[in-house]
């Protein structure tokens, strides 16, 4: 993340966000991933505010997070496409995940698959209202 800050850098072809980083907001200049966003084994990150001016992705991956309550700071995403796996979304392992709000932005099919597992707060799908398919 740190690479990336004050560089100038609007699109990147894999962003992985893991370990001990807490703070997103050297990412504000961010507009494009072509391939994943991956967030995992991010036990201090609590939020992903910082990735708000990105608008397509790859793919989303997030995983094994401990704090992340929330997907806001996503809401600038509105194309999602699949991994060689054909995950569009794969949230998995988000404990404390309370809404995926932060997606209201994504619209239309989506390629490949959604998938949600050991999302143990989250009572509500509101913000995936835009996705009108799944898979092919």
């Amino acid at each position: 993340v740190m690479a990336l800050a004050g560089s100038g850098c609007a699109q990147v072809r894999n962003l992985e966000i893991s370990g001990g980083i807490s703070d997103l907001s050297a990412l504000v200049g961010l507009e494009r991933i072509y391939g994943s966003l991956q967030v995992n084994y991010a036990y201090q990150l609590a939020s992903l505010h910082g990735l708000e001016g990105i608008r397509d992705i790859g793919n989303l991956e997030i995983y094994e997070t401990g704090q992340l309550a929330s997907l806001d700071g996503l809401e600038g995403i509105t194309a999602i496409g699949n991994d060689t796996d054909g995950r569009c979304i794969y949230l998995h392992t988000v404990r404390a995940l309370k809404s995926v709000s932060g997606l209201r932005g994504v619209a239309g099919a989506l390629p490949g698959s959604l998938s949600i597992c050991n999302a143990d707060q989250l009572a509500s799908l509101d913000g995936l209202e835009g996705i009108t398919a799944i898979g092919n």
